[in-house]
């Protein structure tokens, strides 16, 4: 299995390669905003082919962090056809990285309850493979493709986004305990755990990093999505013109704060903040 999917990876790969010639090669009108010290580097369709085929983590960073950066390129139908394959890839990578990690979790479910060797975990399978750098974010995030060219698109950062899942007192406990049962600052979060009945409603909370979202305007209608890739947007001409863009600053704006909705139901401050739990309020 870990076979089959070394050799998904590597189609995926040659895919984004050959999408990175045929951009370099047609070289459509684009805009991708860069860095004074970027832009010293390479131009921005270079940057972006980088960013387009960059699947895996870079030595140093911050493994929770993804890569990301907006822009627009004009899309031939040549183009449209690459970016659909690079995608239908992308698609069959994510599913055998499910359908891997599924049967490798069963296998240590069953070894571990008859004490028997541990089988090979998901990561180091993929270590063995030579994939053991690999970022699955940045394998399975999709190339945006526009249906239409539209008439103007708007950048802007929504930088207040977050992650709500419920979670039962049981999960919260297990998740503490993983944490380590001697420390002092969990046995408080434990004993606070217990005065709850065991039927509370929680919920574990993250607060998402920023993102650049495209506020997209068509002829007849409106679109807004998150925009981590450069958008492509068809044309039958490379050197089309590009729609109205208003662009927004590459850092995301500090010290704003999310203002607080009068229908939000979750605790402003967290029960168990070793893991982001919170009640509700009634």
């Amino acid at each position: 299995m870990i076979s089959e999917l070394k050799h998904t990876y590597e189609t995926l790969k040659g895919s984004l390669q050959a999408l990175c010639n045929h951009l370099n090669a047609e070289q459509p009108a684009h805009h991708i905003p860069l860095t004074d010290s970027e832009a010293s580097l390479a131009t921005p369709l270079q940057w972006s082919c980088e960013l387009l085929s960059d699947l895996t983590y870079q030595s140093g960073a911050d493994g929770r962090l993804t890569r990301s950066r907006h822009g627009i390129i004009i899309a031939t139908p040549r183009t449209q056809s690459m970016v659909q394959y690079v995608n239908a890839q992308k698609d069959a990578f994510a599913h055998q990285v499910r359908q891997i990690r599924l049967e490798s979790e069963q296998l240590w479910k069953e070894a571990s309850s008859e004490l028997a060797a541990q089988p090979l975990p998901f990561r180091q399978g993929l270590s063995q493979s030579g994939l053991n750098r690999l970022h699955l974010k940045q394998c399975t995030r999709k190339i945006s493709l526009l249906a239409e060219k539209p008439v103007k698109v708007g950048f802007s950062w929504y930088s207040h986004g977050r992650s709500i899942t419920r979670i039962s007192h049981q999960e919260a406990e297990r998740l503490l305990l993983e944490l380590g049962e001697h420390k002092t600052h969990i046995q408080v979060q434990l004993a606070t755990l217990s005065t709850l009945k065991t039927a509370t409603p929680l919920a574990r909370v993250q607060t998402l990093a920023p993102v650049v979202r495209a506020n997209i305007v068509f002829e007849h209608g409106r679109r807004a999505m998150n925009c981590p890739l450069p958008l492509f947007v068809p044309d039958t001409n490379a050197h089309g013109e590009l729609p109205h863009i208003r662009d927004v600053l590459l850092e995301a704006p500090e010290g704003r704060r999310r203002k607080m909705r009068e229908d939000d139901r979750i605790s402003p401050e967290p029960l168990l903040p070793s893991i982001r739990v919170h009640t509700y309020r009634s």
